[in-house]
């Protein structure tokens, strides 16, 4: 008997892992890949240094960072300006960019110094209910129960598959690309808007650019922008669906999901990263306070599914209102197919959150 079983180890489960372990509590942290994996979300907002702080691996990530910006340039319709981060009493705020690779790495790690048990890789895991209630998780065969399931299985969307719902489409279909190049540009952060889309530029490490880009209604893989074009590239260009979409159910008195398994935004979005590991520590936090008696599995659910549902409608609000001064019928491509995505209710599109069950 565990108190968590954290599915994913991501910086979303990490980060849920970390809390708990922190906190004394029994977790157990899975993961089906075997590390290190590729991933995208290298540049983080400075906002994020207090997270790092809290999960006790800010020094070292500070110590790995590279590149830290005080500032990107943005070109939106053809304006250019330059959007500082901000700054305190302390000094101007700096962004902290870092090899997604190594930041999972530094999270894993941390976990394992606190304690918490790992089963990585894993072929199978397979959720255990009771009169609709999560008792455990089935890995590989292996019966855990426990008290709580995190689902931080990002794009997979284990929980919500499992359970035999769809994802809520709130957008067309959208597709973004990346890709790496070696070399340096004079921009460490450049983000590019225009009519057909965005893409955005970053030194992520002293030789290694990240390029992104999202083209309205395109899904056949782009070359990369014009300002790296002249740079060798160092691995293949990779794809990815971010048509926004939100779990029907974020949490449940057993359950919470975060990270990318809860809902999607664009990169456009910017906080990735900052979200995922945020919502994993909320949803361990909210799950240390039912076992605590300090409030009912039912209300910590309320209260994380509230939470999150507002964070979702702020950022694709934010975004939808970028889109439309860019160009008015960018939502035309819903025509075409978003029920290409295995798990995604085309019929939610319009109004997400009316599909909602609490």
């Amino acid at each position: 008997m565990i108190d968590l079983a954290v599915i994913g180890a991501g910086p979303a489960g990490c980060a849920a892992a970390i809390w708990a372990a922190e906190r004394g509590l029994n977790v157990l942290l899975i993961e089906r890949s075997q590390y290190p994996r590729l991933r995208p979300g290298e540049c983080f907002h400075p906002g994020i240094e207090a997270l790092f702080r809290d999960l006790g691996v800010f020094d070292e990530v500070l110590e790995r960072a590279a590149v830290r910006p005080l500032a990107r340039t943005v070109v939106n319709a053809g304006q250019r300006s330059v959007e500082c981060f901000g700054a305190d009493a302390n000094g101007p705020w700096q962004a902290l960019h870092l090899m997604r690779t190594e930041l999972d790495i530094i999270l894993l790690n941390r976990a394992q110094q606190l304690g918490v048990t790992l089963h990585i890789p894993c072929s199978r895991v397979t959720p255990i209910a009771s009169k609709g209630k999560i008792e455990g998780v089935d890995i590989d065969g292996r019966i855990f129960r426990c008290a709580f399931v995190i689902d931080a299985s990002g794009q997979r969307a284990w929980l919500t598959r499992a359970m035999g719902r769809n994802l809520l489409a709130a957008s067309p279909r959208l597709t973004a690309f990346y890709g790496y190049c070696d070399g340096r540009i004079p921009n460490e952060q450049f983000f590019e808007a225009n009519a057909a889309g965005w893409q955005w530029m970053a030194q992520v490490s002293s030789t290694v650019v990240t390029w992104t880009s999202l083209h309205f209604g395109v899904h056949k893989r782009p070359r990369p922008p014009a300002a790296v074009s002249l740079l060798p590239s160092c691995g293949s260009t990779c794809g990815a669906d971010v048509t926004w979409r939100i779990a029907p159910s974020l949490a449940g008195p057993s359950y919470f999901i975060v990270g990318d398994a809860a809902f999607v935004t664009d990169p456009a979005s910017g906080n990735g990263v900052l979200r995922a590991i945020m919502s994993g520590m909320k949803a361990a936090h909210n799950a240390q306070a039912a076992l605590a008696g300090q409030a009912t599995p039912a209300a910590v659910a309320q209260d994380y599914q509230t939470w999150m549902r507002r964070w979702f409608e702020l950022d694709t609000v934010q975004l939808a209102s970028l889109y439309d001064t860019l160009q008015k019928n960018w939502r035309e491509p819903s025509a075409e197919v978003i029920t290409q995505h295995p798990y995604l209710d085309s019929q939610s599109v319009r109004n997400p959150l009316a599909s909602f069950s609490d």
